[in-house]
C-alpha cells in the first residue's frame, strides 16, 4: 500500500479497503494509526456519524498527519 501511495501523481487518489477489517482498528492501535499516517500528508474527517469514535482511522491517524481538518459535511452538521 505504501508503494502504491508513493507512486500517486497529482490528481490521483488511492482507495483503501474498509479499515474495520484490520485488527486493532477499533482499539486505536498506534501501529495501525502510524501506518495509515504514512500514506498521506493531510486528513479530512467528513464522516459525522463516526467522528466520535477513537479508532485508528478516525482519531489515531490524525496524529500522524501534517494537517488534519473537519470537512464541509462535518461543518454543515455542526452548524445545524
Amino acid at each position: 500500500v505504501e508503494a502504491a501511495a508513493s507512486a500517486l501523481t497529482k490528481g490521483e487518489v488511492l482507495l483503501l479497503e474498509n479499515t474495520r477489517f484490520y485488527k486493532g482498528e477499533t482499539k486505536n492501535d498506534p501501529a495501525l494509526s502510524e501506518g495509515l499516517g504514512k500514506l498521506a500528508d493531510y486528513f479530512v474527517m467528513d464522516a459525522f456519524g463516526t467522528a466520535h469514535r477513537a479508532h485508528s482511522s478516525t482519531a489515531g491517524v490524525a496524529e500522524h498527519m501534517k494537517l488534519s481538518a473537519a470537512g464541509y459535511l462535518m461543518e454543515k452538521e455542526l452548524k445545524y
